[in-house]
């Protein structure tokens, strides 16, 4: 489980309620559709971790169109309300969320704690970072306590204490300096031509 010691910054205007926010959700997951196109290559990455019967095995290795799940689960979830401890449409807190969305598009299960998932997968730097890569936080104290999921060109989807589940920007002041490290746990496999 998350917990973020400190408020996040407000970047955006919180959605808007009613036809406006189905708006604004349909605007989001058009944005992240068109930006699909950028999966990248996974060749040379080395998974580790443990694999326990509890988790899905490593590499977890996804049709390259399962990210379009991926986005489309999490554009349908903007706006959810936080919860400590929360793994379900009715509150995440950041690890659940992201339990619940590698779920829901990958049929994966994954560790529940920011602090597991962070030492789950393959490590990788913040500039090879490709849509679907874990990204981790240190908000308060030394530990890692907060996560999200890349999607591109910095912006991250995660579960706020503040703001419910929201798209960040690593660029932001916020989490470029409370930014940790972040993992790769997919593996895409191209369509076949």
């Amino acid at each position: 489980m998350c917990h973020e010691t400190h408020p996040e910054p407000l970047m955006t205007a919180n959605p808007p309620s009613g036809a406006l926010r189905q708006t604004f959700i349909l605007s989001l997951a058009c944005f992240l559709l068109i930006l699909s196109g950028c999966a990248g290559s996974s060749q040379g990455v080395k998974y580790s971790g443990k694999n326990t019967k509890n988790y899905t095995p490593l590499p977890i290795v996804v049709p390259e169109e399962r990210l379009l799940d991926m986005l489309e689960t999490i554009s349908g979830l903007l706006g959810t309300g936080y919860n400590y401890g929360g793994s379900s449409a009715a509150g995440f807190d950041c690890s659940g969320f992201v339990q619940y969305v590698y779920r829901s598009a990958f049929g994966a299960a994954v560790p529940r704690t920011s602090r597991d998932l962070s030492k789950w997968g393959k490590k990788i730097s913040r500039n090879r970072l490709r849509r679907g890569d874990l990204v981790f936080f240190r908000t308060g104290g030394s530990g890692i306590n907060h996560v999200g999921i890349y999607i591109d060109d910095d912006l991250f989807a995660h579960a706020s204490s503040s703001r419910g589940v929201t798209i960040g920007n690593l660029d932001n002041g916020y989490y470029d300096r409370h930014y940790a490290r972040a993992v790769r746990l997919i593996e895409i496999r191209k369509r076949a031509r």
